[in-house]
């Protein structure tokens, strides 16, 4: 790729990644960051529209043949308090783009300068996917269902994430599933309280808390197959109100990650008879409120190494590498995997600088990352 150009593309992404950082805005609600893209994609003289109304469709290469590839990035922040003392620190207190989707949106808009520039080359439309709402509550379903891969039609999508155990200029590949589904639950368990000196005449609801709790572990060491990554966690547990007081209600709150998209239903299923099952031995009962997450991320193995090998020519060979495992992590990219052949570019940012790793109040990306993320969109567009 022509060196020139890409020397006046990074500092332009750099400025827009800062600007970004510097105004986070949550969930849905990202207006001042949809203008800045609109006000780029404007600069570049490339059609846009608006989707799910501070979502952003563009669209290069119209009259080309053939059906779409889709370039995403997603576009909110976090509720942290940002602890960098970066010049450009966020300005909002308690919000931070901890997560990199500053640079993300950064890496698809400098993609887009370099696509433009060679769009009569373009063998097929791109689309340019800029989503709200990935950290909750979920952007790229309601885009989905306003037509963002319809008009014109898509066949294959990729995304980036910054990927805080890779080096700055390394791209990670993986192929199958690559990321888990994240499903939310929230317990109450009651029982009937009483006074500490007298248990027999209660129903312990702490006592049934913690059974649940225990035996909730043996969904994962025995239940399920161990090379079939599987996650219960309970995040929280509150109940009781002095020490000689037995609880008669207790809540308990945490997240169940599958990985595989056959074993979901199956295992959400089997929670909720084990949850049940195991209160009813202790006397106690249950309700259960499971909040369904995002489905498992599903990388095309076929499109991943189409893709793998675009990267290592362009790239070179040793800015590509195949990842070993797979994340328990969540990403509603996944519902458009599920619908065409996709893939995620996992882009390292470990630099110099670099202190504490994604969803933390320290997060400072390399912002060399901001051009291999944008190269490596490019060359899958221009190549497959």
């Amino acid at each position: 790729m022509e060196q020139d150009m890409w020397q006046q593309i990074e500092p332009w992404m750099q400025e827009i990644r800062r600007k970004i950082h510097r105004f986070p805005e949550l969930g849905l609600e990202t207006p001042h960051t949809q203008g800045i893209i609109e006000e780029a994609l404007d600069f570049l003289n490339i059609r846009h529209r608006r989707l799910i109304t501070t979502g952003v469709a563009g669209i290069i290469g119209e009259d080309a043949q053939g059906p779409a590839m889709l370039l995403r990035a997603d576009m909110d922040a976090l509720p942290i308090l940002e602890t960098t003392q970066l010049p450009f620190s966020s300005e909002i207190p308690g919000r931070m783009h901890a997560c990199g989707h500053d640079t993300h949106t950064a890496m698809l808009l400098g993609a887009a300068y370099y696509l433009k520039q060679h769009e009569s080359q373009l063998q097929h439309p791109v689309v340019l996917m800029f989503q709200p709402g990935e950290e909750g509550p979920g952007g790229a379903l309601p885009m989905i269902e306003a037509g963002i891969l319809d008009d014109p039609p898509v066949s294959r999508a990729v995304m980036v994430h910054v990927d805080s155990d890779l080096p700055a200029g390394v791209i990670g590949l993986f192929s199958g599933p690559a990321m888990a589904s994240p499903n939310d639950f929230a317990i109450t368990v009651r029982g009937r309280g009483g006074h500490g000196a007298h248990p027999d005449k209660t129903v312990d609801a702490i006592v049934a808390a913690c059974a649940i709790v225990q035996a909730c572990q043996t969904l994962v060491s025995r239940e399920e197959d161990p090379t079939d990554p599987l996650v219960v966690t309970f995040g929280t547990i509150c109940g009781g109100y002095r020490e000689n007081v037995i609880a008669d209600t207790v809540e308990l709150t945490g997240t169940i990650r599958i990985l595989s998209p056959e074993h979901l239903e199956k295992t959400l299923a089997r929670f909720d008879s084990f949850v049940s099952q195991i209160a009813q031995a202790y006397r106690a009962q249950v309700d259960i409120r499971m909040q369904r997450g995002y489905p498992p991320l599903v990388a095309d193995p076929a499109f991943t190494a189409q893709v793998e090998t675009v990267l290592a020519e362009q790239l070179g060979q040793g800015s590509v590498v195949m990842l070993a495992r797979p994340s328990m992590g969540a990403e509603d990219f996944a519902y458009i995997a599920e619908r065409v052949p996709a893939t995620n570019l996992h882009v390292g940012v470990v630099g110099p600088n670099f202190v504490t790793g994604i969803h933390s109040a320290g997060f400072n990306p390399d912002e060399r990352a901001l051009r291999t993320g944008a190269e490596a969109f490019a060359a899958i567009a221009m190549t497959l």
